[in-house]
This record gives structure tokens, sequence and C-alpha cells, in this order.
């Protein structure tokens, strides 16, 4: 404890003899210190909060404030009404205000009738009906994820005794989406299809969707086809094209190197719905349905022409006339033989009914640039760069048969495929064309930011903290002062008899150039040591 308040002591003494300019560099270093380890130290006990809700109603947020209250939570509110409290108590809390049914989400929803008041009319009942609706769909509404808020606001006309003055229903959806965030055609066809299911009658020309901005994001005239908006049908083709492009130019990068391809592609789409119904026939493939057959014999009896013309009859008669008997007579008797065949044959039918669906492929254009080769030559300046020297027939013709496999190339269907071989209009001075960079200097690139803090840590280090601690570490040790007395030293007597006096490997220096490093170096030293001799010879 001692050597403690010596060692303060010593160092407040070197202190006050400091000079001012070095007090307050000290002082001030001192002070920016104590202050980074209070502030580290506060921030690691500080109480660490989680976001408990945001994006909230200004009524839930206002209820769900209040519970936090009533049971001594603290919070906090930030933009968004964003609610955030201790980490720690993040879950629990969600768990016990969803007990209490918060948050309620936007409008109110089929918890509206269990409040009912005795006397209620039809009409109050109708009204509490939609309300309940409207507030359903809008909390389904804000689950997708890029839906921030959305108001729902249906029209349900009063049921007619007459089908004729009947008024079918409508819908109104507002939607606030989130920041930088869209919905994508299949979203706002599942809102569509959504709201259309949730109310009795409800067709989809019936219902407009738009957002806070004013932009209609879904308006359907009853003109339009069961498909969908124009709009949806340019998405699906952009869609299209976009996934054809980067099928190609992923593969040719692969094979001939980034920013070397360039890729474009159309699609003719067919989006009318077509359905055709044949009949075919195959004469060649005719098969016996059906065969009939019949015989007649008559003799004796001489018959006139009879019948039905039109029917195809195979006869085949044989008169006996003045045909004599074997007793010798000839009654001149007339007979026939007659023979019916009746034969009904099945042809081969096929019957198709083909449908075509929109959105089918009528043809396919692609055009590819292709960068490079160069070669490091002489130009006509006298300088060395790069100079394009193009692609053999047979690499091109490789390349354009990979494109159209990649693509689906269909010659029947008229598809067109455009492979080019061209220099690009990029500046490659300087460059080192086909060399990969250095993974050093690519290290270095990606952790610049790390790497520029590292060296400011270091050399804060070696320019402010270690002066310090050196400078402290000389203020905690014994001042090193002249002896109190100096024996005297016979007239005539040099330096070396000095410098005998002291053990070599105490003192490499002799007194006088002892003294004279203390004046040129540290003057007011010196002044305080002289004064302390003057005291005590006083």
């Amino acid at each position: 404890m001692n050597s403690l308040l010596r060692f303060f002591e010593k160092g407040k003494a070197a202190f006050l003899g400091l000079p001012t300019p070095q007090k307050i560099l000290y002082t001030g270093a001192l002070l920016v210190f104590l202050g980074s380890l209070a502030f580290l130290i506060v921030n690691s006990n500080k109480t660490e909060y989680a976001t408990l809700y945001a994006g909230l109603s200004q009524e839930d947020t206002g209820q769900v404030v209040e519970k936090l209250k009533a049971q001594k939570i603290p919070y906090q509110l930030e933009g968004n009404n964003r609610v955030s409290i201790p980490k720690d108590l993040v879950y629990e809390t969600r768990l016990s205000l969803a007990t209490e049914g918060l948050p309620k989400g936007a409008g109110m929803g089929f918890e509206i009738f269990d409040q009912q008041k005795l006397g209620s009319t039809e009409f109050v009942q109708k009204v509490n009906y939609q309300r309940a609706l409207q507030g359903e769909l809008a909390r389904t509404i804000n689950q997708i994820d890029a839906v921030a808020e959305s108001r729902v606001h249906l029209v349900l006309p009063q049921e007619s005794l007459f089908k004729e003055d009947e008024q079918p229903p409508s819908a109104s959806v507002v939607l606030k989406l989130k920041s930088g965030t869209r919905l994508g055609p299949q979203q706002v066809q599942g809102i569509v299809n959504l709201v259309a299911g949730a109310v009795q009658g409800l067709q989809e020309d019936r219902i407009t969707i738009l957002s806070t901005d004013g932009q209609i994001i879904f308006k359907k005239s009853p003109s339009e086809s069961s498909f969908g908006m124009s709009d949806q049908q340019i998405e699906y083709k952009k869609n299209l094209e976009e996934d054809l492009r980067r099928k190609v130019q992923t593969m040719l990068e692969q094979l001939l190197g980034a920013n070397r391809v360039i890729t474009r592609v159309s699609l003719n789409l067919d989006f009318n719905r077509t359905q055709v119904a044949e009949d075919t026939y195959d004469p060649d493939s005719a098969v016996v349905r059906s065969q009939q057959r019949s015989t007649e014999n008559s003799q004796g009896k001489e018959l006139g022409p009879g019948g039905n013309p039109d029917v195809p009859v195979n006869v085949e008669s044989k008169l006996l006339q003045n045909s004599p008997q074997e007793d010798g007579r000839n009654p001149a008797l007339k007979g026939f033989n007659r023979q019916r065949e009746t034969v009904n044959y099945e042809i081969n039918r096929v019957t198709r009914q083909i449908t075509y669906t929109p959105g089918s492929i009528k043809r396919i254009s692609v055009a590819v640039m292709v960068d490079g080769p160069y070669e490091m030559k002489e130009n006509g300046e006298g300088k060395v760069g790069p100079v394009f020297v193009g692609r053999s027939p047979e690499e091109m013709k490789t390349l354009e048969d990979l494109v159209k496999k990649a693509a689906g190339y269909d010659e029947a269907r008229g598809d067109q495929i455009t492979v080019s071989n061209v220099p690009f209009a990029v500046d490659y001075t300087g460059q080192d064309l086909g060399m990969p960079e250095n993974r050093w200097i690519k290290m270095v690139k990606e952790n610049q930011r790390i790497l520029l803090n590292l060296l400011l840590m270091i050399l804060i280090f070696f320019f402010v903290v270690r002066p310090f601690m050196r400078k402290f570490q000389q203020l905690g040790k014994e001042p090193e002062s002249l002896p109190d007395s100096v024996p005297a030293l016979p007239v005539g007597q040099d330096a070396g008899a000095a410098e005998m006096l002291e053990p070599p490997e105490m003192k490499p220096l002799t007194l006088r150039q002892q003294a004279q490093a203390l004046v040129q170096n540290d003057p007011e030293r010196a002044a305080q040591i002289l004064r302390s001799w003057l005291q005590e010879e006083v």
C-alpha cells in the first residue's frame, strides 16, 4: 500500500513538473481513454431491444402499448409503428398478447358479432356483416409479404324479387406496399380470386385493385378473355424471354468468359384460345359389320317382273323352256333360282378435339453477339495494343449449334437464330488480356475497409498509445538524481579519475557528460535538481 501511495506521489510530482502543453496533452489523452472505457462498459451492460411488432395500424399500436404499460414492460416506439421491447421478453410477450387477441389487424372482423346489443335491427346486422367481411379480407391480404396494409370496400346490393332488378356486387381493394417491393401477376390474381371467392356472386370484372399512390394494379373489363389482362400477358412474355435469355447467356459465359457475350431474345406468343374438332375416316380400313344372304328357288310357274328395282339383288335365274322331261313330255314349264346377299361395312373413324391454350410460342428469335479474341499487336501508331482477330467459322458454327439446342430451335416453326462475332466497344488498353486477376489484389479490394481500420488501429497504437505508456512508465520509476554529496576531486585530476568512482556497468557516462545531457535534454529537470541542492545547503 505504501509503495502504491509513493508511486502516485511521485507521479503527481512528475506531472506537476511537466510543461503546460504536455500537461494538456496527457490530460486529454487520459480523458479520451476514460470516456472510451465508460462507453464500452455502458454499451456492454445496456439492455438490448428487439422488435415486437412492426407495421401495425394506429389502433393496434395503441392497444399493444397499453398492454405493455399494464404489464410494466419497458418499450420503445420507432417509425412505421415499430414497437420494441427487451430481447429476452419478445416471445413471451407475443404469446401473452396473442391470448388476448392482439394485434387484431386492419379493421374489425367477425368478432364484431361477439358484442351484440339487444334490439339490433336487420339493417344494423347487414352493416355489421359487411364490416366483418371487409375486415377479414383485409387481414388475410395483409399476410402477403409485399403488402404492408390494405383496405377492402364491398358493395353488397339488396336482394330483389325480380331477377332483372338485381345488381351484382362489386369490390375495391387499396394496397399499401412495403418499400422496394411489388406484386407479381400471380399474387395480384391470387388477391382477385380471394375476394371473388369470399363474396357470393362477385365476378372478377367487378373487382378493382389499386395502390396508395393511385396506380391501378388490376382492372378487368367484361370483354377481356378469362386468361387475364393485357399487362399480365406482357409480364408473362417478359418473364419467358428473360428466362430463355438467361439460359443462353450463362451457357456462353461459362465458355467464353464474362462480359464477352450479349444475348437478346424475342418471342412471338399466341394468346388466343383455340378449339379444333376433327373427324378422320380411313377408307382402306373397311371392316365387315354385318352380312345377310337369302336364296329362293321356284319351278312350274311363270313369273313376271316384280319386286323393288332399287334394292340391290344378286339374282341368278335359269328359265327352263321347252326342256324335255325324262318321260318324254314337254309341258312347257318355267322356273328360276334367286340368291340375295346384303353386306354392311364399317369404316375406321377418328374423332379428336384439340384445345390450344393461350401463351403458346409461335416463333423464337435469338440474336447473340460474341466478343474477341484479341491479340497484342503493334498498331499503325507504333504502339502495342489489342487487335481483334475474330473466331474461326468452325467455332462460330459450334456456338450457333449450342444456342439452337439451348433455345429449343424448331425450323418448321420459323425460328431464327443469329450468332455474330464482333468487337465490343471496350477499352482494353493497359489490361492484361487473358490473365486472371491476382488473388492477393482481389482480396485487398474486397476487404479494403477492414484493412484500413486495422491500419488506423496500428498507427494509433504506435504513435499514441505506445508513447503515452512509455512516458507513464518513466513517471513511475525512481527519479534518477545526482548523489547528495559529490567528493571533491583533487586539483589537476582529470575526468578519468571521476569515471573510476562509479561502476562502469551502472554509469557508462562520466558525471560531466551526464550533467551536460541532463541540461540539454531536460532543462527544467536540471533546474529542479539545482534548486533542491540549494535548498539543502541553506
